[in-house]
């Protein structure tokens, strides 16, 4: 599943460039990014596992997907609350970041995404059976 290895390529490039050292503010932005998006396109195929065709939705993709696994995998039971918390929080962080350019992005804010990722990406790997 390319998904699954997309994920786990950003969770290791990020942890890279942190043991690095890299404090740069626009590293951060790009770092808090690549987590959503490698954890909004496990969620993805999430929805295709359960039959859905996210490749298809026009607008409000996001929104969607989180809809979607709320319907498809927490209600029965599949999904904890808390992981799809984490997506959305993660989501959150990410529009912060993106698109509030006045706010400072910190190593905190790196940490907070990275714990929000591994929340949910944990989950979706369980349920998609792959360690």
């Amino acid at each position: 599943m390319p998904e699954v290895e997309y994920a786990k390529q950003t969770q290791r490039f990020v942890q890279l460039l942190l043991d690095l050292g890299v404090t740069n503010p626009w590293f951060y932005r790009m770092m808090i990014g690549r987590l959503y998006y490698a954890a909004h396109h496990l969620a993805r195929r999430l929805l295709v596992e359960a039959g859905l065709q996210p490749d298809q939705w026009r607008g409000a993709v996001h929104r969607q997907t989180i809809d979607g696994l709320q319907t498809h995998y927490v209600t029965t039971g599949r999904l904890t609350t808390s992981a799809l918390d984490g997506l959305d929080e993660l989501r959150d962080l990410r529009n912060r970041v993106d698109y509030r350019l006045d706010c400072a992005v910190r190593l905190r804010n790196v940490n907070c995404a990275l714990t929000l990722f591994h929340r949910f990406a944990r989950e979706t790997w369980a349920i998609l059976g792959v360690s």
